[in-house]
């Protein structure tokens, strides 16, 4: 694995003690990581400015937009990468050597993958996107269409990923979906764009949800979730444990 070829991308917002806390574990698992920081939150809660000591680790990009949304954010770091390679990591995740880089970046060659995730602790299970009900209502439940090993070929995966940074540039983020963007873009990755998505079982980072109240005020927005559903014509989405919202 050369390690040159990697680039991870973090978006962040109101959470700079949690970004620091992933930054350093990159730092100590691996020598002299290239990371980009995207964050988008108001000047007293920027990462940068919290944790100055840490930020000279990464390219901080402050934009001058407040909560431009998790899309437009993670597309920046994207954009904003120079390798054949990105991996994409949350804020509130933390990289131990359980990730196992080198079997990740050896799988995806091997397997000839668009998107191979790990793990996120008891999460990150392979996931499927089934349209029912004539396609007006889409299910994401656990599932895969088929196993190698410990590797899991399926539609949705974790934020914890490696892929070509020019198919995720290409695929990208909907600038206008702020939050509840996950399931739309492998909605497209996978079952538009036919992307070769997996998720490697025997890897994994840590999960450690940071509850902020400045971070959580910005993620209550069932609206975007509408949007979502509507952009693709599903008038409802049913979720793994059987509930069922309504665009």
């Amino acid at each position: 694995m050369n390690l040159d070829e990697i680039t991870f991308c973090i978006k962040t917002i109101h959470r700079p003690w949690a970004c620091h806390r992933l930054v350093q574990s990159l730092c100590k698992e691996f020598d002299s990581p290239k990371i980009i920081v995207v964050d988008d939150g108001v000047p007293e809660y920027r990462f940068s400015r919290k944790y100055p000591e840490t930020a000279k680790h990464c390219r901080v990009i402050d934009l001058e937009q407040h909560d431009v949304g998790v899309g437009l954010g993670r597309n920046t770091a994207i954009d904003a990468a120079d390798t054949e390679l990105i991996f994409l990591l949350d804020d509130d995740q933390i990289v131990t050597p359980e990730l196992h880089l080198d079997r990740v970046y050896e799988r995806f060659f091997e397997y000839e993958l668009d998107i191979l995730a790990v793990r996120q602790g008891d999460g990150g299970q392979p996931m499927m996107l089934s349209p029912l009900k004539n396609r007006k209502r889409i299910w994401m439940h656990r599932g895969e269409y088929t196993r190698i090993g410990e590797t899991c070929w399926c539609d949705m995966v974790s934020n914890s990923f490696l892929a070509r940074r020019e198919t995720i540039a290409r695929v990208r983020w909907d600038d206008e979906i702020k939050t509840y963007e996950h399931w739309e873009f492998f909605y497209r990755a996978s079952l538009i764009e036919h992307l070769q998505i997996a998720v490697a079982l025997d890897c994994s980072v840590v999960h450690d949800h940071v509850a902020a109240k400045p971070y959580g005020a910005l993620r209550a927005r069932p609206k975007f979730r509408a949007m979502g559903l509507r952009k693709h014509g599903f008038q409802s989405m049913r979720y793994p444990g059987g509930a069922i919202v309504h665009a």
